[in-house]
């Protein structure tokens, strides 16, 4: 008896989920062990990092003035400007990864990680430079609010220390945007960090639920206490590439929309499930 061969291209594209949503839980389901695999790659990148928040939490415990804790804040903020642009060279192949995923593009592997870090380690540095200033700032002028509290009074405090931490979530949107930019588009990077900036404004409320998703529950649990900290910084080793993935999409859903739609149709819903409506 004859049997019927499936082309694939038939197959994958009837297969291939309607929306950016339904194609996250497609590859948070398909591609898990990829997904986990391009984790464990960053979580190189983020050792650096991740040493610092443990060695500031181990000497901030011990502070008994203003100026041991304010030297501490220095430290650590010294060390972000360091360790975030190593972060954000490692993102560089993550978010390259991720883009293969959510475009279809040929085979995804792990290799696909340092493919994409050869290519844009650049600009990941460059981009991880801003992302260091700002958490820096944020951690130093925090700090400094806090130890003057009596001086500057509560309200001042607590405004000034929302504004730190709002400019730093702004920045952090920002850059992930630049990110996934620099993946599809060709454009000088001043550029892409202003259109980053009209669409994390455009669609602010997607971009902070977003945010609290990834990396927000990291934050929130490392600010807690001691022994949250130990499960976001494994949370955050072993399933980061799923929050970037989250946040490819997110980004891409934003290009569809101000960038796609009008100058790359082609590119609008890449990757889902087009119904064929030639007769």
């Amino acid at each position: 008896m004859r049997k019927e061969v499936i082309r694939p291209n038939d197959y994958e594209q009837r297969e291939r989920p309607k929306t950016r949503r339904a194609q996250f839980f497609d590859l948070a389901r398909h591609r898990f062990l990829d997904l986990f695999k391009i984790s464990l790659l960053q979580a190189v990148f983020l050792m650096p990092l991740l040493t610092s928040i443990i060695i500031f939490y181990l000497l901030i415990r011990n502070t008994t003035d203003f100026n041991a804790f304010f030297t501490v804040a220095l430290i650590q903020g010294g060390s972000l400007l360091i360790s975030m642009p190593i972060v954000f060279i490692g993102l560089s192949g993550t978010f390259y990864a991720m883009k293969l995923l959510a475009y279809g593009e040929g085979g995804f592997s792990a290799s696909s990680f340092f493919i994409g870090m050869k290519e844009g380690w650049k600009r990941g540095l460059l981009i991880g430079i801003v992302e260091g200033m700002s958490a820096s700032l944020t951690v130093i002028g925090g700090a400094y609010l806090l130890g003057n509290k009596g001086i500057w009074g509560g309200w001042f405090t607590g405004g000034g220390i929302a504004i730190l931490i709002i400019q730093l979530m702004v920045m952090t949107m920002i850059n992930y945007y630049t990110l996934s930019q620099n993946m599809i588009y060709e454009n000088p990077l001043g550029a892409m960090m202003k259109n980053s900036l009209i669409m994390v404004l455009l669609r602010f409320p997607f971009n902070l639920l977003f945010f609290i998703l990834h990396p927000g529950i990291f934050l929130a649990l490392i600010s807690i206490m001691e022994i949250t900290m130990y499960v976001g910084i494994g949370i955050i080793i072993f399933f980061s590439a799923f929050g970037h993935l989250i946040w490819m999409l997110n980004t891409i859903v934003a290009f569809d929309k101000y960038i796609n739609k009008e100058n790359y149709p082609d590119y609008v819903n890449k990757g889902l499930y087009k119904e064929n409506k030639e007769v």
